[in-house]
């Protein structure tokens, strides 16, 4: 079971990594060339426009709660660790965007 300690962060970590770099992709595009401001808005502007990617976001960011607590109930150790780290990741990426 050790191992499905280790890969569930790792999933995590992976999707949230892919889903910024996709993001950022299409982000880039759309203001190449362009000042940091008009950027800076067009990012803003990107998530209130886009509900689905939005959506996607916030699921990446909250999911690992609702399960560390399923995990609880169900007793297993493996997911317990597994949920948690990847429930930390999130609080801590959600802190990041808060201050910075």
């Amino acid at each position: 079971m050790k191992k499905l300690d280790i890969k569930i962060p790792l999933i995590h970590i992976i999707s949230i990594i892919v889903f910024f770099i996709v993001v950022n992709l299409i982000i880039g595009k759309e203001t190449q060339g362009k000042n940091e401001l008009s950027e800076l808005l067009y990012s803003i502007s990107f998530f209130m426009t886009n509900d689905f990617v939005s959506i996607i976001l916030v699921i990446l960011l909250f999911a690992p709660l609702p399960l560390l607590i399923f995990s609880f109930f169900k007793k297993r150790k493996d997911l317990i660790k597994g949920f948690s780290i990847s429930t930390l990741i999130s609080i801590i990426l959600i802190m990041i965007a808060n201050f910075s």
